[in-house]
């Protein structure tokens, strides 16, 4: 078996909210692919890297930095517009950023807090005066416990 290969790669948000895939090769920087799905990144950074090294993408392992979006801020309200979250879908919640995750921790009143792709947020919501009270609530109680 050929030795693996160690390579950098990143992640640029673009204004569209798709995500530009860029790998450090031989010759420097280049971009390698883009997405809509956060899900493809770690794909296209290593297919790209296999590209300009020559190889096969299981002889690359990739070291992906995606950082924070320029979009969304912790504590920002977001509402869930992913159908991969069928529980919460069209839920309210707080988003803060988890970086290992390259995603959102986002909070909803009722069912707690779990981990969302920047692509099923919507980060300017309208919010309704009841579940905006109901998730400060249910905010306020998480930290009194914590």
């Amino acid at each position: 078996m050929a030795e693996e290969t160690v390579v950098r790669a990143r992640v640029r948000h673009e204004p569209d909210r798709s995500y530009t895939v860029l790998v450090v090769g031989p010759a420097g920087e280049v971009e390698v692919g883009a997405t809509n799905e956060t899900g493809q990144l770690d794909r296209l950074a290593a297919e790209g890297a296999a590209r300009l090294l020559g190889v096969r993408p299981e002889q690359v392992a990739v070291e992906l930095v995606v950082p924070r979006p320029p979009y969304g801020r912790d504590g920002q309200l977001v509402r869930i517009t992913s159908r991969d979250v069928p529980e919460d879908h069209g839920a309210l919640g707080q988003a803060h950023w988890f970086g290992a995750e390259a995603a959102w921790f986002v909070t909803v009143a009722g069912s707690g807090t779990g981990v969302v792709a920047s692509e099923g947020l919507d980060f300017a919501p309208r919010v309704e005066q009841a579940e905006l009270a109901e998730l400060t609530d249910h905010l306020q109680r998480a930290g009194r416990r914590g």
